[in-house]
């Protein structure tokens, strides 16, 4: 096998090794910054609600990255039951508006 053939493979199989290696980092560094983000939005929400409360905030430095992310999973699932039952209340206000309505209709008729 000639030389310039040798080298040819060689540069293909290294950078087939680099590509592989920077997805690799590339997705890991993804990861840290994703848990960086999520942990500093906890930190601000937890000053923020209890007014600064330094044994909290080190609570939240604490807590690993997969404690976060079920902490923000559970966060998660809160709102959207906040948003259903908001759903849920405007239709039972719109609800009683109407029966409110039918209700004095039937007064007004009775009267």
């Amino acid at each position: 096998m000639k030389t310039s053939t040798k080298v040819a493979i060689a540069l293909g199989v290294a950078a087939a090794a680099g590509t592989t290696a920077t997805v690799i980092v590339s997705g890991k560094v993804f990861e840290k910054v994703k848990h960086l983000s999520t942990r500093c939005k906890v930190k601000k929400f937890v000053s923020d609600t209890f007014n600064g409360n330094e044994k909290l905030v080190g609570i939240v430095d604490d807590l690993s990255d997969s404690e976060l992310d079920s902490l923000m999973h559970v966060v998660g699932k809160v709102k959207e039951g906040h948003e259903k039952v908001s759903e849920v209340g405007e239709t039972v206000k719109d609800t009683s508006e109407e029966l409110k309505d039918r209700l004095f209709k039937f007064v007004d008729r009775i009267l």
